[in-house]
């Protein structure tokens, strides 16, 4: 009985090609410790007196040390690789590799802003707002800060541990690495979509299934960014450009705390304005414009465009095995 127990246990959480933990386990175990740092964040920051200003930037700054402590017990005790297998080869040329991220994705919103000026969808109702920070640039300081924690702890998250987990765990199913590490690039996008639905701010007009869709669109930017370079310096840039150009720089809020370059609402209806759930006659082309993009400075990079799949899947040394 107990070797039959032991049996069907060793199926339920046991791999198949090693004694490590299944990836799904693994991925579940990196969300959930994840989100629990991040929830405990998010109470303690709202027991603290602290501007509203800085609220996000705290907040979010205990969502990195929840996923960067995660990748840290993952890598050593469950995953058994090392942490800058993940995607943290820190170097020059990575923290290159994030500025050039960083200025594809404010590019990328600018477009889209120009778009729908164009159409005549946005009007500006504001310009050069401070917000609720002393000085426009020292609002900036605060919120270029912030949007780089969300880019560090959700790409760490969903590319690093989420798409390379679920990559190693394809392929030992008879997929081809190739196979494996579109099917984990598929699946972190959707999950990355359903999250920012149901849980993330898009605007009450929109359709969810709407947001979700074009949210997981633009989580497959960030994957093709992991994907074709297997570091996170590209979708970790991405991420940053992209939601501070959003939120400072083309589409502020309306009366939002944080400073923004224009604040703008569309014109018919008045509501506010959302980069990745504009108009899909917007939207759609600069979503296939990034795409290329990415793909563009990888071969310009690289001379070459390949998925690296012998990386993203890892085998894992017999001597690192649990």
């Amino acid at each position: 009985m107990k070797s039959r127990l032991r049996a069907a246990g060793n199926r339920i959480f046991r791999g198949t090609t090693d004694s490590r933990l299944r990836a799904s386990w693994r991925i579940i175990i990196a969300v959930g410790l994840t989100f629990a740092g991040a929830l405990g964040g998010v109470l303690v920051v709202q027991q603290v007196a602290i501007q509203d200003l800085f609220v996000p930037l705290f907040a979010h700054l205990f969502a990195v040390i929840a996923v960067l402590a995660t990748a840290g017990l993952l890598a050593r005790y469950i995953d058994h690789r090392r942490l800058s297998d993940y995607g943290f080869a820190l170097s020059f040329s990575w923290g290159l590799e994030a500025v050039v991220g960083a200025v594809i994705g404010i590019g990328l919103v600018g477009l889209a802003f120009g778009f729908a000026h164009q159409l005549g969808v946005v009007t500006t109702v504001e310009t050069f707002s401070a917000g609720d920070a002393e000085t426009l640039m020292t609002g900036f300081g605060v919120v270029l800060l912030g949007w780089v924690f969300v880019g560090l702890w959700e790409e760490t998250l969903f590319r690093g541990l989420f798409l390379k987990n679920a990559a190693e765990g394809l392929s030992v199913r008879d997929l081809s690495p190739t196979t494996a590490a579109l099917g984990a690039w598929l699946s972190s996008s959707l999950v990355y979509g359903f999250l920012h639905g149901p849980l993330g701010s898009n605007p009450e007009e929109i359709s969810l299934l709407y947001a979700l869709v074009m949210t997981s669109v633009m989580g497959g930017l960030f994957g093709l960014a992991y994907l074709l370079s297997n570091e996170l310096a590209l979708p970790i840039g991405l991420h940053t450009g992209i939601n501070f150009a959003e939120q400072n720089l083309f589409f502020g809020p309306p009366g939002a705390v944080g400073p923004a370059v224009l604040r703008t609402e569309h014109s018919v209806s008045g509501a506010r304005l959302q980069f990745q759930s504009l108009d899909p006659v917007i939207i759609i082309p600069v979503f296939i414009c990034g795409y290329l993009l990415v793909a563009g400075w990888v071969y310009l990079r690289d001379e070459t465009i390949s998925i690296k799949q012998g990386e993203v899947v890892t085998e894992v040394d017999s001597s690192t095995r649990c």
